[in-house]
């Protein structure tokens, strides 16, 4: 019988945030695998049963482990790939099932709830809003030099930035000056939250991962 794989939105880290969709995979799964940002009491507690394959996010490492899990469905399993936030955002979903569909190997992604939505109704940083910022642009650090070309947007969301933060805060002071912005760490860790600072003191912030920067042109 052939396996499947569901590459599933684990959120942000609360296991609140799951949704009911993944839920019912992991209960169903003879393989779990997970990274770091994704919270291990989700798979202590709805997926007891499952295999546990550690998942990492180094991309060497990353296609490696995501090779072997298409050999477990191809053998019969069925198998979830846990993604912390939404595996659509930034989390290779789509990737990954592509990499199983040319195996020919059935795959699904299950969508979940993004840090930058969560830091949105979790700590009252606004995105987008009725008379207010009406365009919003989410971008990686690895990218964060498009910053020029994303200038336009009313919101701009930098996304894995770890405890680089300083590292954007020259191409923000160049667009928009000393603004103040919010840095989002840990979203709906315990301890985890968005505080506003000015850019300037970017280079002197600190931030556990997951980390991200929302950038308001107007407040």
């Amino acid at each position: 019988m052939a396996g499947r794989i569901y590459v599933i939105g684990a959120g942000p880290w609360d296991p609140d945030l799951l949704t009911i969709r993944a839920v019912k995979i992991l209960r169903e799964a003879n393989v779990v695998a997970f990274g770091r940002l994704v919270n291990p009491s989700i798979v202590e507690m709805y997926a007891p049963q499952a295999k546990k394959v550690f998942l990492g996010h180094k991309r060497e490492e990353h296609d490696s482990s995501i090779s072997a899990l298409i050999d477990e469905a191809v053998g019969g399993a069925v198998v979830a790939v846990l993604k912390n936030g939404d595996p659509t955002l930034f989390g290779r979903g789509h990737h990954i099932c592509r990499r199983a569909r040319d195996r020919g190997v059935q795959c699904e992604v299950v969508p979940g709830v993004s840090s930058v939505t969560a830091a949105s109704a979790l700590y009252g940083v606004v995105l987008t809003d009725v008379g207010g910022p009406n365009s919003l642009c989410l971008v990686s650090y690895p990218n964060y030099e498009k910053l020029y070309d994303l200038a336009g947007a009313d919101t701009i969301a930098i996304f894995m930035l770890g405890s680089r933060a300083g590292d954007v805060a020259e191409k923000i002071l160049d667009l928009f000056g000393d603004i103040d912005v919010y840095v989002c760490h840990r979203v709906s860790y315990p301890g985890g939250g968005c505080e506003v600072v000015r850019v300037s003191q970017l280079p002197h912030i600190d931030l556990p991962n997951p980390c991200l920067v929302i950038v308001r042109r107007h407040w």
